[in-house]
């Protein structure tokens, strides 16, 4: 595996694209050793769009559109696995669901709209067709397995294979809503940077509350390691989404120098 061309492939796809062969090449050189930096630059980029070449592009909010797409599905299969009791929202409790407000409020300020033409609910349909068809089998198959009631008395490895495709679905469905919201932000009309740096402090803020709420979930009976597991991921996700979202607060800044971004100019 080509370790220097998948790390330079981290980097966001402006940077990826004018200077890709440049880090992938710096990294090759410098060797295992300095793969860490290269990673922790990509990082950084990610966290700073408005370093990105032409900033106020269309291009940017496509990708922090879909970027937001990722972090939102990351949280869901976060809180699946380490949040049950924890942040579920019924009616008797439910103030352990207002972290979910400002979520929700963040992905519908983020989300493309379409245009009022027959032809562009035409290709959205198409695409979401094209993209959603095949894990919606696999969904359909994971639903006729809990309908049946068989995996309830399954044991051993039989077990463990359905609880491996279980958590393999969920992923690859995640995987496949990312890449809708991908190509859907091709057909249609993406927010404003204005809106879309609302919509991440709100994301932002509603993770943060999440965070909160997973660790006061525990109780006096103590913190357990799946509370903190939940509210350290949550606590990354917040202030990846505020960092973005304070980065692309007034006009976006120009990039600075033509260098590779590895380069000192480029670090803060």
């Amino acid at each position: 595996m080509n370790v220097p061309a998948v790390l330079a492939a981290l980097y966001p796809p402006a940077i990826h694209r004018r200077w890709g062969t440049e880090i992938a090449q710096e990294a090759r050189l410098a060797g295992p050793r300095s793969w860490s930096d290269t990673v922790v630059g990509a990082v950084k980029l990610w966290l700073h769009p408005s370093e990105w070449p032409e900033p106020g592009s269309g291009e940017t909010s496509r990708v922090l559109v879909t970027a937001f797409g990722v972090v939102i599905t990351a949280s869901g299969l976060l809180v699946r696995a380490f949040g049950a009791g924890r942040l579920s929202v019924n009616a008797a409790q439910l103030a352990a669901g207002v972290w979910l407000v400002p979520v929700v409020a963040g992905v519908v300020l983020a989300a493309p709209l379409l245009p009022l033409k027959r032809s562009a609910f035409g290709r959205a349909f198409a695409v979401a067709a094209r993209t959603l068809v095949v894990p919606a089998a696999a969904v359909a198959a994971l639903l006729l397995l809990a309908r049946t009631g068989l995996a309830d008395h399954l044991t051993g490895l039989p077990n463990v294979l359905v609880v491996t495709y279980y958590w393999v679905t969920l992923g690859f469905v995640g995987f496949h809503l990312c890449l809708l919201v991908a190509r859907i932000g091709r057909v249609a009309v993406l927010p404003s940077l204005e809106r879309l740096r609302l919509a991440l402090l709100c994301g932002g803020t509603g993770f943060a509350l999440g965070a909160v709420q997973a660790l006061v979930a525990a109780g006096p009976s103590g913190v357990r390691a799946d509370a903190v597991v939940l509210a350290s991921g949550l606590a990354t996700l917040a202030v990846a989404l505020i960092s973005v979202g304070r980065d692309l607060r007034g006009v976006p800044r120009p990039v600075r120098c033509g260098r590779c971004p590895r380069g000192r100019t480029w670090r803060r």
